[in-house]
Parts: structure tokens; C-alpha cells; sequence
């Protein structure tokens, strides 16, 4: 697959990542979120599943790699929504938009320490153009970003464990397909968070299925598309091009959810907000150019191309002698 075509993928899914950061806006606010987040993302495992039995491939295989579907589904699953869906109620949005804009970052550093990548200076670049565009777009007021508190830790904290789970899931597909290993990682990990979230809110299943419509109409959205659909795809990117790649594309999420947020919830677009979302494009560009290996095709051409030049010098003299020596006869 092609870098253009893998390219192509991430930008739709992180459009629809960002456009369920409004849809989960709305369903959380129907019941316990712990809950609501573990049966939306059984929904999404579900739906992989499903997928995966119309493309007609197996839903198992020999050799499963276990240690890294359950590395998976621990950090990226379990732990992820679990400390966000706890620490999201404790910070504010504005420092939650923050620390996202700066997991890929944190994506990336520990990629490198995995040694599943090499951090270029066009790729740092990037991260650092994202991250800036991110804070650019969503702060208001700086002495709202000053105070630390339980819940800015446990979002951190959310962001810091999933970047583990990339890694396994780079590492898995190596053994099984994208859409494979994300079935199994969705349901396993939804289905111990629902337990677990039964057990200190017995009631909260029952809460929102009296929920209307609406809810239900976003609620699959958000569970089919956004979670089951863009995780199968961006999962599929990461064996393709790397974790800390295919971490770069994470910022537009900010750029969609800006925009999601003035399409569905009427919230208007400001010019700060604008100039936040170029910089996170140009983030994007740079971090995706491989400016290295530009300079350095540059330079090979350059010195390929010095010996060709002294070797016509050389024909050139000869032609040169031949013609004078022919004038002296």
C-alpha cells in the first residue's frame, strides 16, 4: 500500500476521531461513563468481528499472539478509557484537548525507546508544530493551564499507557491482521471494564437504556464508526508505516472536533482557533515530508553526477588535442 493511500486513511479516520469527540460529548452525559464507554466499544469489537466474518477471514488463527492482544487491550482499552473517562470529570476540556495534542509526542518518545522508530529532525519538527497548534487552538486563558490537578494526571495518564499499546499492536500484526487483532483487543477490554464498572455502579446498565433515539442513533455512530470502523483502519496504518507515523495525523483530531463542534453543537470558530489548525496542518506536512531523505537524495544525485562531469571534461580536452593536432598537419 502506498504512502498517499495509508495517508488518505488517517485523515478519514481522524475525522471521524474528531467528530466523536462531540458525539461522546452527548452520550456521556446520558449515564455513568465508564459504562456507556465499555458497551459502546463491546459495540465496536462486535462490529470488527462482523467485518471480519463478511470478508470471510478467520476469527482464529494459529499461533494467536496473546501476550500482545492482552498488552493491548489492557493499555489501550482498559486503562485508557478508564483513567480518561474518571479524569475527564476532574480537569477541564481545554487541558484535555492539551494532552492529546501532546500523545503523539509522548507516542513517538517511547516508539523510539522500543526502538520501533527513528526520531528525525522533520518528525520532532512536526510533533512540536502539532503540539503548539493544539494549545494555540484551545487556550483561553493561561492560569487555566497553571493549576495541576488529579484529574490532568489521570488523562496523562490515559495517553501514556495507550502509547504502550501501540506498540503491541505493531508487534501483533506482525503474526495476525489489523482488523483481527482490534477485534479481540475492543472486546476483551470492554467487556472487563463493563464488569468492573458493574460492580461499583450496579445500576448504571440500566440508566441509559431508556435512553431516546437520539442517543441511540449517536451512540451507534460513535460505536460502529468512529471505534470499531477507525480503529480497524488505524491499526492497519500503524503495521504499514509505524506507531510514531501514523501518531503525527493524531492532532488533526483537534482540527476535526473544532469543526465538529461548530457543525453539530453551533459553536463558533475563532480566529485563534483557525490559526491553531494551520499550524497543526503544518505539523502534519513537515512531520510526513522525510525532509532528511530529500537532502539526501539531493547530495547522492550531486555527488553522482560530479564524475560524469569530469569524465565529459576529460572527452572534451581530448576532442580539443585532436582538433589542434589536425591543425598543426
Amino acid at each position: 500500500m502506498s504512502n498517499s493511500k495509508i495517508y488518505s486513511i488517517l485523515i478519514l479516520v481522524m475525522l471521524l476521531w474528531g467528530l466523536n469527540v462531540t458525539w461522546l460529548k452527548i452520550i456521556v452525559s446520558n449515564g455513568e461513563p465508564i459504562t456507556i464507554q465499555s458497551v459502546r466499544i463491546f459495540l465496536a469489537g462486535i462490529t470488527v468481528f462482523l467485518i471480519l466474518l463478511l470478508m470471510k477471514q478467520k476469527v482464529f488463527v494459529k499461533n494467536m499472539p496473546w501476550k500482545y492482544i492482552l498488552i493491548g487491550s489492557f493499555f489501550g482499552v482498559i486503562c485508557h478509557h478508564a483513567f480518561m473517562a474518571v479524569g475527564i470529570e476532574q480537569t477541564t476540556g481545554t487541558k484535555t484537548a492539551i494532552i492529546s495534542g501532546l500523545s503523539p509526542l509522548i507516542t513517538a518518545l517511547i516508539a523510539v525507546i522500543f526502538k520501533d522508530t527513528v526520531m528525525t529532525i522533520s518528525k520532532l519538527v512536526g510533533f512540536l508544530l502539532g503540539g503548539l497548534g493544539v494549545c494555540i487552538a484551545v487556550i483561553q486563558s493561561f492560569h487555566e493551564i497553571l493549576n495541576i490537578e488529579l484529574g490532568d494526571i489521570l488523562v496523562f495518564l490515559s495517553f501514556l499507557l495507550q502509547a504502550f499499546s501501540f506498540i503491541a499492536i505493531r508487534r501483533g500484526t506482525r503474526t495476525i491482521s489489523p482488523l483481527l487483532m482490534t477485534a479481540y483487543m475492543l472486546t476483551i477490554g470492554s467487556v472487563i471494564l463493563l464488569i468492573s464498572s458493574l460492580f461499583i455502579y450496579p445500576t448504571s446498565l440500566s440508566a441509559f437504556m431508556t435512553s431516546d433515539f437520539q442517543f441511540w442513533s449517536i451512540f451507534i455512530l460513535s460505536g460502529v464508526f468512529a471505534t470499531g470502523v477507525g480503529h480497524s483502519l488505524y491499526n492497519l496504518c500503524i503495521k504499514h508505516i509505524g506507531t510514531a507515523e501514523s501518531a503525527i495525523f493524531v492532532n488533526l483530531n483537534t482540527v476535526f472536533a473544532l469543526f465538529g463542534t461548530a457543525l453539530l453543537l453551533n459553536e463558533i470558530i475563532s480566529i485563534q482557533q483557525l490559526i491553531g489548525t494551520m499550524i497543526i496542518i503544518i505539523g502534519v506536512i513537515v512531520g510526513t515530508s522525510n525532509i532528511e531523505a530529500i537532502i539526501l537524495k539531493y547530495k547522492r544525485s550531486k555527488i553522482n553526477r560530479k564524475p560524469l562531469e569530469s569524465s565529459n571534461l576529460v572527452n572534451t580536452e581530448q576532442q580539443q588535442e585532436k582538433i589542434d593536432s589536425n591543425k598543426l598537419l
